[in-house]
């Protein structure tokens, strides 16, 4: 059974546009379900940043603190090797994010699958989460329908 390295990306989308938990709350439940069975993880940063971004989610996460992973040297050390082969993947931008190079670290250290909402630019100087995987040589991403789908969760 696979288990989920989630970026802020794809909580936002999901919380706020794709999936609000007052409309679909059984999705909401069937992450519960993963996160106690220890199979959807973020590192810590994925929280700093969704405290910047929205309140109520945020909320909701501090609440499932388990699964959210510490900065351990060999997620660091995999985070400064992300960066120095994809120095773009953050900075400057509009809503670039600085959690993107440990949601890739962590997934990459404990072989895990990245769910993200970013979409690949196909572009060095501007690459998102899934332009990082593909140049190194990383599982493709999957967004939440896949997850769902693949989970073959039934939430109607």
């Amino acid at each position: 059974m696979d288990v989920y390295c989630i970026d802020t990306s794809a909580l936002i989308a999901a919380w706020q546009e794709r999936y609000p938990p007052e409309n679909f709350p059984r999705v909401w439940e069937r992450f519960d379900d993963l996160i106690a069975a220890d199979r959807l993880v973020a590192p810590t940063e994925v929280l700093r940043e969704t405290s910047k971004r929205s309140d109520e989610l945020n909320g909701w996460l501090k609440q499932r603190d388990t699964m959210f992973r510490e900065l351990e040297e060999a997620i660091q050390i995999e985070a400064a090797n992300v960066l120095a082969n994809y120095p773009r993947l953050v900075g400057e931008r509009k809503l670039r994010t600085s959690a993107d190079p440990f949601v890739i670290a962590l997934a990459r250290v404990e072989s895990l699958q990245i769910v993200t909402d970013e979409k690949p630019t196909g572009n060095q100087n501007r690459p998102n989460i899934p332009d990082v995987c593909t140049g190194m040589g990383m599982p493709k991403p999957m967004n939440l329908l896949q997850l769902i789908q693949t989970e073959g969760w039934v939430v109607g």
